[in-house]
C-alpha cells in the first residue's frame, strides 16, 4: 500500500515540471515576437544639434529643443518666401532683434510701434519687446494728393484763407478729401510763424505781451470736422487767430495726428521778436516777402529745435510727418528742416494757377 502512493506523487511531480516548463517557454515566445514586432517597424528618432537663437535683447541662446526657422521650415513656408526682419538699436545701431516674417502682400508696411503685424496695428507680436515694434505703420500706405504722396491714417490740414488764396481752397480742400475722408481742415488767416527768442507767440508755451499784427477769424466749416477735430478748434481757435500758422503748429505737433499738411503761399514768413518788458516787442528779422528785415538772427532758437525734435518722430511713426504745399514761393528754411526731420514732403502746386478758374473752383 505504501509503495503505489509513493510511485503516484513522483509522476504529479514530473508532470508539474514538464507544464511550467511549457508555459515559461509559450511565453518566452510571445515576448520574442512583441520585441520583433516592435523593432520591426518602429519608426528612427534623427537627433538635431541645438541652434543658437536671437532673443529679443540681442543675446544668443540654445534652442533648448526648438529648432531654428531654417530647420523647420515646412513646404508651406517654403512657398511664403520668408522675409527676414533686423530691428536695430537707434542710438548704437546694434541689432537687438532678428525674425523671420512671412512675404506681405504689396501695399502692406511695417512701422515702429504697435501691437505686430496686422491692419490697424493689431496681429501676431513676436516679443513683448518686437511686438511694439511692427504694427502702427500697417495702414501707412502712401495715397496721391496733388503729386506728393502723404502717408498718414490720421491727418489735420492747415488751409491759409487769405485773400490770395481762396480760388484753390475747394479744389485742394475736395482733393484731400478724396483720399482721407475723415481728414481734420483748418481754416485761418494767412501762415505767419510769429516767435520770441525762446517760444512761438500764442503758442502753447506763450507769454508775456504780443506783438501787434494783423487779425483775422477762423473760416473753418465746423461740421466738417471729426469730433476731436471740433474740441481742438474750440481749443485754440483764438490762438491760431491771432498767431497764425506757428500757434497751430506749436499746438499740433503734440496731437495724435500722423500727418500735418499746410497748403499757403508761404508770402508771410518767420518774423522773430526781441521782447522788453519795458517796451513793445522789436522785430529783429522777417523773411516777410512783404517785409523783410534782418537785425541779427541767431542760428538756433529753442522753439526751432522743439519743432525739429518733435518732428523727427515721424519718421518711426511716432509723431506727425510734415507736407507742405506751396503755390507761389518755397516755404520758409524752418518749415524746410521740418518736412526734413519727419520724413515728409514740400511740393509746389503752382500749375493750380495755369488751370481754368471752373475747374479750380
Amino acid at each position: 500500500m505504501t509503495m503505489p502512493r509513493v510511485l503516484l506523487t513522483q509522476r504529479h511531480q514530473a508532470s508539474s515540471w514538464r507544464s511550467f516548463l511549457f508555459s515559461f517557454t509559450v511565453h518566452l515566445l510571445l515576448i520574442a515576437l512583441a520585441c520583433w514586432v516592435v523593432l520591426r517597424y518602429a519608426t528612427p528618432v534623427r537627433l538635431e544639434t541645438p541652434q543658437s537663437m536671437v532673443v529679443a535683447g540681442g543675446a544668443s541662446s540654445p534652442a533648448l529643443g526648438v529648432k531654428s526657422f531654417s530647420q523647420t521650415k515646412t513646404a508651406t513656408l517654403e512657398r511664403a518666401k520668408l522675409q527676414r526682419l533686423t530691428v536695430k538699436n537707434a542710438t548704437s545701431g546694434c541689432v537687438v532683434s532678428s525674425v523671420a516674417l512671412p512675404k506681405m502682400k504689396p501695399g502692406g508696411s511695417l512701422g515702429a510701434s504697435g501691437q505686430g503685424l496686422g491692419k490697424g496695428g493689431q496681429g501676431h507680436g513676436f516679443a513683448s519687446g518686437l511686438g511694439q515694434g511692427l504694427g502702427t505703420a500697417s495702414g501707412f500706405t502712401g495715397k496721391p494728393v496733388l503729386g506728393a504722396t502723404i502717408r498718414a491714417k490720421k491727418v489735420a490740414v492747415y488751409l491759409d484763407c487769405s485773400g490770395s488764396m481762396k480760388p484753390y481752397l475747394d479744389h485742394v480742400n475736395r482733393e484731400i478729401r478724396h483720399q482721407f475722408p475723415d481728414a481734420d481742415v483748418f481754416r485761418f488767416d494767412g501762415a505767419r510763424v510769429l516767435a520770441y527768442e525762446k517760444e512761438v507767440v500764442y503758442g502753447r508755451g506763450f507769454h508775456g505781451v504780443a506783438p501787434r499784427v494783423h487779425e483775422a477769424p477762423t473760416q473753418t466749416i465746423l461740421a466738417d470736422l471729426t469730433p476731436y477735430g471740433h474740441q481742438l478748434q474750440e481749443r485754440f481757435s483764438q490762438a491760431c487767430e491771432k498767431g497764425s500758422l506757428g500757434a497751430w503748429l506749436d499746438y499740433m505737433i503734440q496731437e495724435p495726428y500722423d500727418a500735418l499738411v499746410v497748403f499757403s503761399d508761404f508770402q508771410d514768413g518767420v518774423r522773430i521778436y526781441e521782447q522788453d518788458s519795458h517796451r513793445d516787442p522789436r522785430l529783429i528779422y522777417s523773411d516777410s516777402y512783404y517785409h523783410p528785415v534782418n537785425h541779427g538772427r541767431a542760428l538756433h532758437y529753442p522753439w526751432e529745435q522743439r519743432w525739429l525734435e518733435r518732428f523727427a518722430l515721424g519718421q518711426h511713426f511716432k509723431g506727425p510727418r510734415l507736407y507742405l504745399f506751396t503755390v507761389q514761393q518755397e516755404p520758409q528754411p524752418i518749415l524746410l528742416k521740418c518736412v526734413a526731420a519727419s520724413g515728409g514732403a514740400s511740393t509746389s502746386v503752382s500749375w493750380l494757377k495755369q488751370k481754368p478758374a471752373v475747374e479750380a473752383r
